[in-house]
């Protein structure tokens, strides 16, 4: 299983998820609805989702790091502020919402299956190397940072 991480990028994980998704809360029958949420809930859930992924840009910007978890490789500094001090993952976080945002909007609880999916296989093959590579690349600061902030929230 390891010829699967860091391989898949995680904006092309969300795509073929939300794909999936989509196919599964069509295909599958319809007694298993969520509730019926106002359209404004799923809208409030992708806004609440972009802000943090877009917060999360702004402070590896900030500290003129690379944003491109494919090049690990790339990484100068280890970003422990702003959004970063609620969770490490705020990206992730961030497509994990939208992801959940589209179960809510298709109305359907095996869409669900997808988000589940998709945070299982980002704690395995992509933020589990990425935490690995940090340890390796900051020691003291990154183990200790892992004690005070959680993966997603």
């Amino acid at each position: 299983m390891d010829s699967l991480k860091l391989k898949i990028p995680p904006l092309v994980l969300v795509v073929i998820t939300l794909v999936v998704m989509k196919a599964i809360s069509v295909g599958l029958p319809t007694n298993a609805t969520l509730a019926n949420l106002p359209l404004l809930f799923p809208i409030l859930l992708v806004g609440f989702g972009g802000a943090v992924m877009v917060a999360g840009v702004y402070e590896f910007r900030r500290k003129q790091t690379t944003v491109n978890p494919m090049l690990k490789t790339a990484s100068s500094a280890l970003v422990s502020d702003g959004v970063y001090r609620f969770t490490r993952n705020p990206m992730y976080l961030g497509m994990l919402c939208i992801l959940v945002a589209a179960a809510l909007l298709w109305n359907s609880a095996y869409a669900l299956l997808g988000c589940v999916s998709f945070v299982l296989y980002m704690n395995a093959f992509q933020i589990s190397p990425e935490e690995d590579y940090l340890t390796e690349l900051f020691p003291d600061s990154y183990p200790e940072y892992k004690t005070q902030v959680r993966r997603w929230l």
